[in-house]
């Protein structure tokens, strides 16, 4: 990833906007004040790994637009690449709000993955997206609508909680991201 704020030190090259960067519409910056909360008093320990599957999913999004973005040098994955390093972001600061350790997984190079699923996953993707810009940008769809429904599922689970807030400002990236990739592949 190129730009995932950790610990103050950012480990991608480049800043992602507050504006989604594959529509040009404002995307708020999701970000909850639950600081001094406890992880476990406000969360099920099923909704901190969630949380935990989610931020590793956002990464796995940002990777494989990178891989397309340098595989096929077209604007919408560099640009959604970025708008999915602030969903990672958001993610990244309500775990570390939480106390939540993200150390596995946060370090891990472009393409890796501590979720065996994950990365399962995201083998298959790359596989897939690289035989075509065509069958890219259909991956790019499956990636946006898995994590629709991942997303809203999670959200469910941590309702009337900050992260709830958080979740529903991804959907909404979410949806954006899904429809350029639509729109391209009519």
């Amino acid at each position: 990833m190129r730009h995932a704020q950790y610990r103050g030190k950012s480990l991608r090259t480049d800043k992602a906007g507050t504006q989604d960067q594959a529509t040009g519409q404002d995307q708020a910056t999701p970000e909850a004040d639950s600081a001094d909360i406890p992880a476990d008093s406000l969360y099920s320990q099923a909704s901190i790994d969630e949380l935990l599957y989610m931020l590793e999913e956002e990464k796995l999004a940002g990777d494989i637009y990178e891989a397309f973005a340098t595989l096929y040098d077209v604007r919408i994955f560099d640009n959604i690449a970025a708008s999915e390093d602030s969903h990672f972001d958001a993610l990244l600061n309500q775990a570390e709000s939480l106390g939540i350790d993200v150390d596995a997984f946060v370090f891990q190079p472009a393409g890796t993955f501590v979720n065996a699923e994950l990365q399962s996953i995201y083998d298959a993707f790359l596989a897939d997206g690289s035989s075509s810009l065509e069958a890219a940008l259909t991956v790019g769809v499956q990636i946006e609508t898995k994590d629709i429904t991942d997303i809203a599922e999670a959200a469910e689970n941590v309702a009337d909680t900050p992260l709830e807030g958080v979740y529903e400002n991804l959907l909404a990236g979410s949806e954006y991201h899904l429809a350029a990739f639509e729109n391209l592949l009519v």
